[in-house]
């Protein structure tokens, strides 16, 4: 009896976090729009436009594209970028794998070039209490880059770059409708970084309406040195839940 009494509250706290998953789960479609700021260590300035659906194929498999604009001072057609990626539904609530392409064109600054990342992550999830959750991801990118060719068809040929990503994060629910974000890694939503030009972010998105929810983060990258920095990143957006998955 009173082993059942000591073994109630574990019990009813892993009831009360997975009814706090089961409240968070995505939607069967889903649309992001987000606009950064990105300021070099020589205060160059640049902006470009995100717009990201995410699609439930079926039980097991989701659909993410996504369009990038990017915009530099005098230079509004700065650079495109696009990607195609399929994520796997989380097994066990725990694990899911994610395959990515991606097409970088740049026309600006000279040298103009296209790269095609290619990637595959595993990415796993833990509740380490009621409010926290422990996340994190391990993969291979194959990266081909053509200087002067633009053409917005992947690649394969050029220059080849091939090595690992990663990136772990500790999320805290803030609320029941907000999460606060820390994390350290080499990739996100769009482009991989080179293993030594990883960045720390902080990012917080809050559920304004059963519609839409705020997203936003502050990223700080380094090159080699956490000490030298290489760009900051603020972020605003809006995640519209077009179509809720009961």
């Amino acid at each position: 009896m009173s082993l059942a009494i000591t073994a109630f509250p574990f019990h009813a706290l892993l009831a009360q976090d997975s009814i706090r998953e089961i409240k968070r789960k995505p939607d069967k479609f889903s649309f992001l729009t987000y606009v950064r700021v990105i300021s070099d260590a020589n205060k160059n300035v640049r902006t470009d436009q995100n717009f990201i659906g995410n699609l439930k194929l079926c039980k097991w498999l989701r659909l993410e594209a996504g369009f990038r604009k990017g915009e530099r001072p005098s230079h509004s057609n700065s650079y495109y970028h696009y990607k195609v990626e399929l994520q796997s539904n989380y097994f066990r609530n725990t694990i899911r794998a994610v395959v990515r392409i991606s097409d970088n064109i740049i026309n600006f600054p000279i040298p103009s070039y296209r790269k095609t990342n290619k990637l595959i992550a595993f990415e796993a999830k833990y509740m380490v209490s009621r409010f926290f959750q422990l996340r994190g991801g391990l993969g291979y990118l194959f990266s081909s880059r053509q200087d002067y060719v633009t053409d917005v068809k992947p690649t394969f040929k050029g220059v080849q770059s091939n090595y690992p990503i990663f990136k772990v994060a500790l999320r805290y629910r803030t609320t029941k409708k907000g999460d606060l974000e820390i994390a350290y890694g080499s990739y996100d939503v769009f482009n991989p970084y080179y293993y030594s030009s990883p960045f720390f972010q902080l990012s917080y998105d809050r559920e304004l309406s059963e519609l839409c929810s705020l997203y936003s983060y502050f990223r700080y990258q380094y090159n080699n040195n956490v000490l030298v920095a290489g760009n900051y990143f603020f972020c605003l957006g809006i995640q519209f839940h077009l179509v809720k998955d009961h």
